[in-house]
């Protein structure tokens, strides 16, 4: 795919995303509806200076009440680079804005890849917008305030380049100084009539997600394993998704974000439906579908339109009060999809049986005991396949469940292989 054509493709995108958004009925700007609202594709504008058309990849035109003409628009220019956008694309960028509309229009730079901190610099500089998007990106929910759950740290990382590397959004934004994790969000900013509390700066603009204790999201995985009367063994997810009202699909498709990570699965709150794209692994995919559930059962559509999950999710397990707010909804589908895949007294029967069978039982340092000697080691791997096997989990998520639960004292030596086991959820 030559630059024009990805170029093209970056643009079909974002206006069938934009449109989308128009389509909801919701308040784009908070004091203009929709309905006032336009979207446009390859429009063309008469520049004066040039003495001819000049066409912008997309645009949205807003006008106020009984007004024909525009009062205001947002004009987009894609770039869809696999390296970071350069400076000289955000000059040109900004020439053209300039010698059309003067500031009668706000210019936002769109790409599939961060900026370099210097191209930054220069659309902040020259009064031009940044917007990353990415098809495949999660899609959240911003309140009629104009908050959002991303925190502005998360979002930063989604656009500079850096180092730090966070989970892809679907939008995420920045103008003057301020990060966006939505369109409602960024239109909000650039209306001039804005109510009582924007101008005061009252407020949050991120709304926190909900602590949830472990107790809690057990007993929301209880209930749901209640609806499919699961009695023992491996959980009938296929069963429980039509319980729920969820439509599950399977793709065979290798799908990535921008970044490059694998995208495991994904989940889209208005139909639905979780898809699970090409999985090598059995028990991984069941984990991924797990985890979805949890995203619905959880209400977690309070917080997202769609989600994406990258293997890198699968790895939280954290809901501190520094946790950021991304890191603590897939950490409550994490906890949820072990609560439902491994359910506690099931569990806690199986390991009974199992380390009798096996060996592993009580040697005088606790409950199981495994270390380095072959007579220790080599029994607790046959009891943990087996688990594996009769539950349909990975032997990772068996080895953290026994662990978070206190039933095993591991005193293996190579201290860093166990600390990556034991974070690992597939």
């Amino acid at each position: 795919m030559n630059t024009t054509e990805k170029g093209n493709k970056l643009e079909d995108q974002l206006f069938d995303y934009l449109s989308d958004q128009l389509e909801r009925g919701e308040l784009v700007i908070g004091v203009y509806p929709a309905m006032l609202c336009e979207v446009h594709k390859k429009k063309k504008y008469f520049c004066k200076e040039r003495e001819a058309d000049v066409e912008f990849d997309v645009a949205i035109e807003i006008r106020a009440e009984g007004r024909s003409d525009p009062h205001m628009r947002v004009i987009f220019e894609c770039k869809n680079h696999k390296d970071p956008v350069q400076e000289r694309d955000i000059r040109d960028f900004s020439d053209k804005i300039n010698g059309i509309f003067k500031h009668g229009a706000k210019g936002m730079v769109v790409t599939s890849s961060r900026l370099q901190s210097g191209a930054e610099r220069i659309a902040r500089n020259r009064g031009l917008g940044i917007v990353k998007f990415d098809e495949n990106g999660i899609d959240i929910v911003a309140d009629r305030s104009g908050r959002t759950w991303a925190e502005d740290p998360f979002v930063r990382n989604q656009i500079i380049d850096g180092p730090a590397k966070a989970k892809s959004l679907k939008f995420s934004a920045c103008n003057d100084g301020k990060f966006f994790g939505s369109l409602h969000q960024l239109l909000r900013s650039f209306a001039p009539e804005q109510n009582v509390e924007d101008r005061k700066g009252v407020g949050p603009s991120t709304k926190y997600v909900a602590f949830r204790s472990d107790a809690e999201i057990r007993a929301i995985a209880q209930n749901a394993l209640g609806r499919i009367q699961h009695n023992r063994g491996a959980v009938d997810l296929a069963a429980l998704c039509a319980k729920s009202d969820l439509q599950l699909k399977f793709s065979e498709q290798l799908s990535h974000d921008s970044d490059g990570h694998e995208i495991l699965g994904t989940a889209n709150f208005t139909t639905r439906t979780i898809q699970v794209n090409l999985h090598s692994n059995k028990f991984r995919e069941r984990f991924t579908i797990a985890h979805e559930v949890g995203h619905f059962l959880l209400r977690h559509d309070n917080y997202l339109y769609s989600d994406s999950i990258i293997e890198n999710d699968l790895l939280v397990d954290a809901q501190s009060d520094g946790a950021l707010n991304y890191e603590r909804l897939e950490s409550q589908a994490n906890i949820f999809a072990s609560e439902l895949l491994l359910p506690e007294r099931d569990f806690q029967v199986s390991v009974q049986a199992l380390r009798v069978y096996h060996g592993t039982v009580n040697k005088g340092f606790g409950y199981i005991f495994v270390d380095d000697q072959p007579c220790n080691y080599e029994p607790y791997n046959l009891m943990i396949s087996a688990l594996s096997n009769h539950f349909e989990v990975s032997k990772q998520a068996i080895e953290i469940r026994i662990k978070k639960m206190g039933l095993v004292q591991d005193d293996r030596a190579n201290k860093e292989l166990r600390k990556l086991s034991f974070r690992r959820w597939t």
